[in-house]
């Protein structure tokens, strides 16, 4: 990892292990140790800004993200935003839901945006999300995470979102 202005080797240390606190500081989600792999990485404390460039992979118990780059922004320990770009970039998330019950989440875009402000996520570019429930294809998705609502966008070709419905037994 290359830190912008180390002071000695035990900063760098320091840094990179706040580096990956700071990532996986998602307040919707509880993300523990997290591995994350690159061919080139930067950690810029005076700007709050930590990158991840070339063959990105990140993994922990609930997240898996496989992309091209990776950008986050923060503000002391405060994750503001990540985005991360692919042709495709794949996430596999596990959240569980009100019942106690895991779910898997999986998403192939080529940008994903977080912001952890305005508590949302947007997927951008040949989108592929599924869920336990339903599978959405469009050109862009959104997700406000407070509402739990969706919004799905077609491009500007004649493609139309596809929304399937997955045949859930109830119990």
């Amino acid at each position: 990892m290359r830190v912008v202005k180390p002071n000695n080797k035990r900063d760098i240390h320091k840094y990179s292990i706040l580096a990956l606190i700071i990532l996986w500081s998602v307040p919707t989600f509880s993300i523990g140790m997290s591995d994350i792999k690159a061919d080139d990485t930067e950690f810029d404390l005076s700007a709050g800004e930590f990158t991840a460039k070339g063959n990105v992979k990140i993994d922990s118990d609930e997240v898996k993200l496989s992309a091209d780059q990776v950008n986050a922004k923060v503000k002391g320990t405060q994750l503001l935003s990540i985005t991360a770009t692919g042709k495709p970039l794949k996430l596999e998330l596990e959240i569980d839901d009100d019942e106690g019950e895991t779910q898997t989440i999986l998403a192939s875009a080529h940008e994903l945006k977080f912001d952890n402000e305005a508590n949302w996520v947007e997927f951008t570019g040949e989108v592929l999300l599924q869920t336990d429930a339903a599978k959405i294809r469009a050109q862009k998705v959104r997700i406000e995470l407070d509402s739990q609502k969706i919004i799905a966008t077609k491009g500007e070709s004649d493609e139309q979102v596809e929304i399937t419905l997955q045949d859930v037994e109830t119990p």
